[in-house]
């Protein structure tokens, strides 16, 4: 009985993840498209579910109350550039990632460029519900890209993290 159980539990625990980098292909091609003389080759990616977030907040004991997240997706990709300097300042990401929902406006809300590294961070807002919806993260070093995308309820998460430090602001005040 326990192998039975064992069994359904991580058939169900690895139909919830996905080793296919099919979420990031609208935004590889308009990579592509953007900065000519380059071609991203696939090393590795990683898409995780609701169900998998979920079973890992059970394990942890809400520890980390990640259940609220929707996909976590991360995919790296070789960078060939042909031996030329490769330069992404010229890349509208908003624009690359506008093919992840109509509904999002995003806004890059963090730009970083070191010797060989450079670092995007935007943030998904849906505007309608006003609620922040998605995180994309670019990073480019030497010759290696790192896309990482998250879609959930960001609003609820950021509660959460907020909360210890607004208990120990009450607890500060009220002595």
């Amino acid at each position: 009985m326990k192998k039975i159980l064992l069994i359904i539990l991580l058939t169900q625990l690895t139909a919830c993840m996905s080793f296919s980098d099919r979420p990031f292909r609208s935004a590889r091609n308009s990579i592509e498209e953007q900065v000519p003389n380059i071609r991203l080759d696939k090393e590795f990616a990683i898409s995780i579910g609701n169900s998998m977030l979920t079973f890992l907040d059970v394990v942890s004991l809400n520890e980390a109350d990640i259940s609220e997240l929707d996909h976590v997706q991360v995919a790296v990709y070789n960078v060939e550039s042909g031996g030329q300097k490769i330069d992404f300042n010229e890349i509208d990401f908003s624009d690359t990632l506008r093919s992840r929902g109509k509904n999002l406006h995003w806004e890059t809300i963090v730009k970083v460029r070191e010797d060989g590294d450079q670092v995007w961070v935007l943030v998904g807002m849906d505007r309608s519900r006003n609620s922040l919806d998605a995180v994309s993260v670019f990073i480019l070093e030497n010759s290696e890209l790192v896309m990482i995308n998250v879609d959930g309820d960001f609003d609820h998460m950021i509660e959460f993290a907020l909360k210890p430090a607004s208990d120990s602001r009450r607890d500060r005040d009220a002595g």
